[in-house]
């Protein structure tokens, strides 16, 4: 099933973060610490009204961005892989878009 985002929200994939380091559990506490209020996701579709009175960047699919962590709501693809988490947040609630840096070679 594909999804469509409508208006001004935006279907995130929040990055997965790990809940275990080696035997060691990380208790959710610790892991709330380290994310302070955001999250970190990328765009798998936007809707037809996102962004419009945003000025130049433009987020898109695919981007790796920032996003509050308490914004939107969260759902769960049962059909494809119930395990899939995915995030409807409204544009508003993107706080960065996260850019790859491109790494310098010495030749």
């Amino acid at each position: 099933m594909k999804f469509k985002p409508v208006e001004y929200k935006v279907l995130v994939k929040p990055e997965q973060t790990e809940t275990m380091y080696g035997n060691i559990i990380i208790p959710d506490a610790a892991r709330d610490r380290q994310q302070i209020a955001q999250d970190k996701g990328e765009i798998v579709a936007v809707g037809g009204s996102c962004f419009e009175d945003w000025g130049p960047p433009v987020p898109k699919a695919g981007d790796k961005i920032l996003f509050s962590k308490y914004a939107g709501y969260r759902f769960f693809d049962r059909d494809a892989n119930p395990n899939t988490e995915y995030r409807v947040v409204n544009d508003k609630d993107i706080t960065m878009i996260l850019e790859e840096s491109e790494e310098k070679s010495d030749e």
